[in-house]
C-alpha cells in the first residue's frame, strides 16, 4: 500500500520559502518513482548547482583574504567540495549517466550546519524555480 505524501508534510522544514505553487494535488500527480528518483536532467542540475556553489564560496574566500586577511567561508567551501566529490564518485563513465540517488543529492545540499543549510537550500529552491524544476527542491530537500 502506497502512502500519499502531502505538501504540508514535506514543507514542514523552515528552508522552504517559495513552494506556494506546489500544491498537494500537483505533487501527488507524480508517481512514486517520480517522487523518489532523479531524472538525468535533474541530476545534471544538482551537480551543476553544487559545482557553482563551490565556485561561489571560493570567490568569497579569495575576496575576503584580499580585503580582510582571513577566510570567511572556508569550512562551508571544504564541506561542499567534499559533497561535490561524493556526487562525482557516482557518475558512470561507461554509460555517461548520473547514478547518485535522491538521498545523495539531499546530502550534498543539506549536510551542513543549520545556518548554512538554510542558505544553500533557499538558493537551491530559487535556482529550481528559475530553471522550472518545480518539484525538485521539495523532493531533494525532503529526502534528507
Amino acid at each position: 500500500m502506497q502512502t500519499t505524501t502531502t505538501k504540508q508534510q514535506l514543507t514542514q522544514h523552515s528552508y522552504f520559502t517559495n513552494c506556494a505553487e506546489i500544491t498537494d494535488a500537483n505533487f501527488n500527480l507524480l508517481t512514486h518513482t517520480q517522487q523518489t528518483t532523479l531524472t538525468q536532467a535533474e541530476s545534471a542540475f544538482v551537480l551543476q548547482f553544487v559545482a557553482d556553489t563551490v565556485q561561489s564560496l571560493t570567490l568569497i574566500n579569495v575576496a575576503c583574504v584580499a580585503e580582510e586577511q582571513y577566510f570567511v567561508r572556508l569550512t562551508d567551501a571544504t564541506e561542499v567540495l567534499a559533497n561535490l566529490q561524493m556526487l562525482y564518485n557516482c557518475l558512470c563513465n561507461n554509460t555517461a549517466t548520473y547514478t547518485f540517488t535522491l538521498a545523495q543529492a539531499a546530502t550534498a545540499l543539506c549536510a551542513y550546519d543549520t545556518e548554512y543549510r538554510e542558505t544553500i537550500c533557499e538558493q537551491f529552491e530559487d535556482a529550481c524555480s528559475t530553471a522550472n524544476f518545480t518539484t525538485l527542491a521539495l523532493r531533494v530537500i525532503c529526502s534528507y
